[in-house]
């Protein structure tokens, strides 16, 4: 009888020592918030694997305020000024250093370190590109790298040959003068290339890039000259006033334009610039041809432009529950359902497991994204994030283009403008 109360006593202690470990501790209820940018059809994709998460984690509840592209920004902009920001949000390269610096952004390196989020299967040259001054802050969903895109169809109906996957600036303009050239000799009405002076991140980038410069230096600076900027201005000014794209005003007239309604779709121009990831949704808009992707330009002599673009998701440093944020991060990357639905969505996936699991379900455009990407990955080299400001400095080159595609500036002048206006931009928001 006293061996079996010493028993019992025994086991009752045991059970308190468990107890208070938290061996058998029921886990709290808690809620987090996650929200990301994108369309319909992204938020269906989100929702499940949310879905699926709160299944395998049925203690923690998710609530999952989304938007478009421009709304997404604004709103969480907002949210970090007033404290009030998401436990998750989908994070780009472009705007990290808006909020990075700032403290808005945890730094995950601790959660990789616990288990709790995985990034195993993650190369290391992905993994790098979520890291802002020496910390972790972001984690990739999906990376790509741009390119130009052509319809098959197109080239063979005018008797052109396809574009080369290694092509220089020169070579470039030249294929756009000789589709110009063709199709007008057809009696077709087809720009050899979309206008893309106005773009600055990639299309800008990829030229000073392949100059052996930079965009900005990692102290948030211009890496590049003056003279690189009005070289850039005069490239596709020649191209315009000879005909081989679009006016200015057309230009403009087709920048918002939707997918579908956009002048590569439309077939007035032979080639149209595009992130990787999205060359399946214009394949889509063609029931004939292949649309197939071949590099951004480099002069003969340069480096590669390239360099690795990607959609992230991060922790804000205000979260309550940053463990189960780090969590629901590690299961939308590692977990084979969630990536067997997210496929493509914002680029080639981050993990060699998924981009095995999917590969039996790629279709034929699908296959020439991973190829593509994983092509120029190779050659890819990490450029410096954009500093706070970068945001304005876009759109003033943007409005300076513009000025000088419409003739009010020239290439010399605008590259004047732009300088003196960006470097009073970025030094307002040192």
């Amino acid at each position: 009888m006293k061996k079996n109360v010493i028993l019992i006593i025994s086991i009752t202690v045991l059970l308190s020592l468990f107890a208070a470990s938290g061996v058998f501790a029921q886990e709290d209820d808690i809620t987090i918030s996650f929200t990301w940018w994108g369309d319909t059809d992204r938020h269906e994709i989100y929702n499940s694997i949310v879905d699926m998460f709160e299944e395998e984690y049925p203690n923690i509840k998710v609530e999952r305020p989304f938007g478009s592209w421009n709304q997404y920004w604004d709103k969480l902009a907002t949210q970090i000024a007033g404290g009030n920001a998401p436990d998750v949000v989908g994070m780009h390269q472009r705007f990290v250093s808006d909020y990075a610096p700032r403290g808005a952004l945890l730094d995950l390196q601790e959660y990789v370190d616990s288990g709790v989020l995985d990034l195993s299967h993650v190369p290391d040259s992905v993994k790098e590109g979520g890291v802002v001054n020496g910390n972790l802050y972001m984690v990739a969903q999906g990376v790509t790298t741009t390119g130009y895109m052509y319809n098959t169809k197109t080239f063979d109906d005018l008797g052109v040959e396809y574009p080369n996957m290694d092509w220089t600036y020169e070579e470039f303009a030249a294929k756009a003068r000789e589709v110009q050239a063709v199709a007008e000799e057809q009696g077709r009405e087809i720009w050899g290339v979309g206008d893309d002076s106005t773009l600055f991140m990639p299309q800008f980038a990829y030229f000073a890039r392949s100059k052996g410069e930079e965009v900005y230096t990692n102290d948030g600076k211009l890496g590049f000259t003056q003279e690189t900027v009005e070289e850039w201005f005069n490239y596709w000014k020649e191209l315009r006033d000879d005909g081989v794209i679009p006016d200015m005003a057309t230009t403009v007239e087709y920048t918002s334009a939707p997918l579908e309604q956009n002048l590569f779709t439309t077939q007035k121009t032979a080639i149209g610039t595009v992130p990787a990831n999205q060359l399946w949704l214009y394949q889509e808009q063609f029931s004939e041809g292949k649309i197939n992707i071949v590099r951004m330009p480099h002069f003969a002599d340069g480096r590669p432009g390239e360099y690795i673009e990607g959609s992230y998701l991060a922790v804000t440093s205000g979260s309550d529950h940053p463990e189960a944020a780090a969590r629901l991060i590690s299961f939308f990357i590692n977990d084979s359902e969630a990536q067997q639905l997210f496929m493509l969505e914002q680029g080639v996936p981050p993990t060699t497991t998924a981009q095995e699991r999917i590969s039996d379900k790629l279709t034929p455009v699908q296959q020439r994204i991973i190829d593509f990407v994983s092509y120029t990955l190779e050659i890819a080299e990490k450029s410096a994030y954009p500093p706070s400001g970068s945001t304005e400095v876009t759109s003033e080159f943007e409005e300076v283009a513009q000025a000088v595609g419409f003739g009010s500036m020239t290439p010399a002048e605008g590259a004047e403008e732009f300088m003196s206006s960006a470097e009073e931009i970025l030094a307002r928001n040192r």
